[in-house]
């Protein structure tokens, strides 16, 4: 079960890292105009950016990997509602995997452990 988790903690981490850095290394520019015609404010696209790939670099390491699979729920259920579903499942399926193999991250954290009272 831990490979297991590890495998997917991996793969989750280098493609939100890759996805982050092309968002990072551009200039931020290509995130900055999808949010602002979404209706969003554009400075959304770099915590976009910047969240993906710092969180894609914590989640390879195992670091706040609950916290950051948390954060990725949320920009995969973004992606699912605003974008990607409208189009069909072909269309969303790298997300709907994304959006699972986070919860499965999230799910598999030790709540008990977090939640004991000192």
């Amino acid at each position: 079960m831990r490979l297991g988790l590890l495998l997917i903690r991996l793969m989750l981490g280098i493609t939100f890292t890759i996805h982050g850095s092309q968002k990072v290394f551009s200039g931020f520019k290509e995130p900055m105009e999808m949010m602002s015609g979404l209706g969003f404010p554009a400075f959304l696209g770099i915590i976009l950016g910047l969240f993906e790939f710092i969180g894609g670099i914590l989640m390879i390491i195992g670091l706040f990997s609950n916290y950051v699979a948390a954060g990725f729920i949320v920009i995969m259920l973004g992606a699912l509602f605003t974008v990607h579903l409208s189009q069909g499942y072909m269309a969303s399926e790298l997300v709907i995997l994304l959006l699972v193999m986070s919860i499965a991250v999230m799910v598999s954290y030790n709540w008990k452990k977090l939640l004991e009272i000192y």
